[in-house]
């Protein structure tokens, strides 16, 4: 579409590419490194004042999911 702005929030290219790493993480000390990586990258979001206070446990609550699921997957082969 001609004139069109990138409406993306900063925090989604992150995020998502984060998410895809803990799905595929080969581990749980990997999945559990991945999960201080979404610590890290809310905490640095918040800082800078780019989401708000309800995206961040928004976005806490979607990592602690995709971790948990990971390790289930790990831990049931």
């Amino acid at each position: 579409m001609f004139g069109a702005r990138n409406d993306r929030h900063p925090a989604k290219s992150a995020s998502a590419d984060l998410l895809a790493v803990i799905a595929h993480a080969p581990t749980a000390v990997e999945s559990r490194h991945h999960q201080i990586r979404a610590h890290e990258l809310i905490l640095d979001l918040q800082v800078e004042d780019t989401i708000s206070r309800l995206d961040a446990d928004n976005l806490r609550v979607i990592f602690a999911v995709a971790i948990e699921r990971r390790l289930y997957e790990i831990t049931s082969v």
